[in-house]
């Protein structure tokens, strides 16, 4: 085992030194007899700048940590949550994450019973093993400027989702989520959730497979088609609810682009509007699912939606698994029918739409 602090001859020294991880202490959260082991248990907010090197490994045990300042986190980092002392990490003050994995090297954040990633932290044997919201999540809580590149995000979601981008610019490329728990049908909080996230927010190159809800997005965010909805070792394993789920989003009210083809953009919206400054320009192939009693209104009538008669692209109810698959995830139990769904209004003529692409809907 790598020593830790070997270059400090006393534990109170070593715990002064780590002032901003938290003093070492065992799987208990006690102080530990050894300051050498390579665990961290982290107890303390964290308020000034602070790097977590990759000798370690993270395990947070205070149930309200913060970071205040800016924590950058090295490529092969693995950081694990307590179930009850530590499930959640949340930024404030003037709060920063910066975790910059690699393809060969990414970051995890993790249960702290994955004794797949890291060994046996909590030194149970195998008495336990990691599941789907076994911790809560982390939230970048109204503070601009965080970025997770080859992050692995495993095995959270209890309260919903397990990255939120909370009123926050973020930028998240090339990360994997992994058997989340996350919300429901009429309670969308994906795995990644960037239903309040700012304009500007980034989401590419990034894996989803064993979520309930994947990813869930709102009316100011560009999705390309560079994002993965299954595992790509088995691309039979999917999300429970396989799509981007928009809920109660933000209007559109610039020039925002959809593009992704293999999973649908869901719809949960009783008003979802694209205002008289905003178009919607979807790419070929590009399906637009409906919740019950969603609409979608154009300010400008037809022109802004771009592309709505492009090769492939379809309107339809949220149980027509025809289109992209089972999205609502009840296998055959529902099939579509009319008036599954509202609608789409335009507003310059004052009448429902009826191309030929639109499906089950209510006119």
């Amino acid at each position: 085992m790598k020593r830790s602090l070997n270059f400090l001859p006393h534990l109170f020294l070593a715990c002064a030194l780590v002032l901003f991880w938290g003093c070492p202490k065992d799987e208990n959260g006690d102080p530990g007899p050894n300051p050498s082991d390579d665990i961290i248990y982290i107890t303390d907010d964290i308020d000034a700048p602070t790097t977590w090197s990759n000798d370690y490994i993270y395990v947070i045990t205070a149930w309200d940590f913060y970071v205040k300042n800016t924590l950058t986190i090295e490529a092969g980092t693995i950081i694990k949550f307590h179930a009850s002392d530590g499930p959640y990490l949340n930024l404030g003050g003037s709060g920063t994450l910066i975790a910059q994995g690699t393809s060969s090297a990414p970051i995890i954040f993790t249960s702290l019973k994955d004794d797949a990633h890291g060994g046996d932290t909590n030194k149970d044997g195998n008495a336990t093993s990691p599941m789907s919201g076994d911790w809560g999540a982390i939230s970048t809580n109204g503070l601009n400027g965080s970025s997770f590149s080859y992050c692995q995000f495993l095995y959270g979601g209890r309260s919903g989702t397990t990255l939120d981008l909370f009123d926050s610019r973020t930028t998240v490329r090339n990360c994997t989520f992994a058997y989340n728990e996350g919300g429901e049908l009429g309670s969308v909080e994906g795995a990644l959730n960037a239903a309040e996230a700012l304009a500007g927010s980034v989401i590419q190159n990034n894996t989803f497979y064993g979520n309930k809800i994947p990813l869930t997005i709102s009316g100011v965010i560009d999705i390309d088609n560079s994002n993965t909805f299954h595992n790509p070792a088995d691309a039979s394993e999917t999300n429970k609810y396989n799509g981007i789920f928009l809920d109660w989003g933000a209007d559109i009210e610039t020039t925002i682009r959809w593009e992704e083809t293999e999973v649908p953009f869901v719809i949960d919206d009783v008003d979802w509007w694209v205002d008289y400054t905003g178009t919607l320009i979807l790419g070929n192939n590009v399906v637009l699912k409906f919740m019950p009693d969603s609409y979608l209104n154009l300010e400008q009538g037809a022109t802004a939606l771009s592309n709505h008669n492009g090769s492939g692209v379809a309107f339809t109810s949220i149980k027509d698994d025809s289109r992209k698959g089972d999205t609502n995830g009840d296998g055959t139990v529902t099939t579509p029918g009319a008036y599954d769904w509202g609608g789409i209004y335009d507003n310059q003529s004052g009448y429902y739409l009826a191309w030929g692409n639109i499906f089950y809907d209510s006119y």
